[in-house]
């Protein structure tokens, strides 16, 4: 049986949709694909009003859901304390946006706006900041 645009067919297809059978079901039954039913429900809304979200599908959602993982803790790092060198370099400190790529970038204070080194260097740090930067031969050993 296939199903014809005709009011018998729709109003059978209507009884079906009222009873709680899904498109697919009905096309199904009258041997026609799932878009055809979908098609006349939607040309048709007076006969086929639209059907409530089934708390089935909802509940499915939370049971597949998973919990959300917390992010570990992050550890405050350890300051490092300034040194006389530190307070001889704030003389001369720059910040960031004024530095160039053979000035040393060590920050010198903590708080707004910050200032660094600015030392003539050939690396990241000058001399004195790359041997702070390195841990100490006895601090990594516990």
């Amino acid at each position: 049986m296939t199903i014809q645009h005709r009011t018998v067919d729709i109003e059978a297809a209507a009884k079906l949709w009222s009873e709680g059978l899904s498109a697919a079901q009905i096309a199904s039954r009258f041997v026609v694909s799932r878009n055809v039913v979908i098609g006349i429900a939607h040309r048709n809304r007076d006969r086929f009003p639209p059907r409530q979200k089934r708390k089935l599908a909802l509940s499915r959602r939370e049971r597949t859901r998973r919990p959300a993982e917390r992010a570990p803790e992050l550890q405050p790092e350890p300051e490092i304390p300034a040194t006389a060198f530190d307070a001889e370099r704030l003389k001369h400190a720059k910040p960031l946006h004024e530095l160039t790529g053979r000035e040393c970038c060590w920050p010198l204070n903590t708080g707004g706006p910050y200032l660094f080194c600015a030392a003539e260097t050939t690396g990241r740090y000058c001399r004195n900041h790359h041997a702070r930067s390195l841990p100490k031969k006895n601090e990594g050993k516990a």
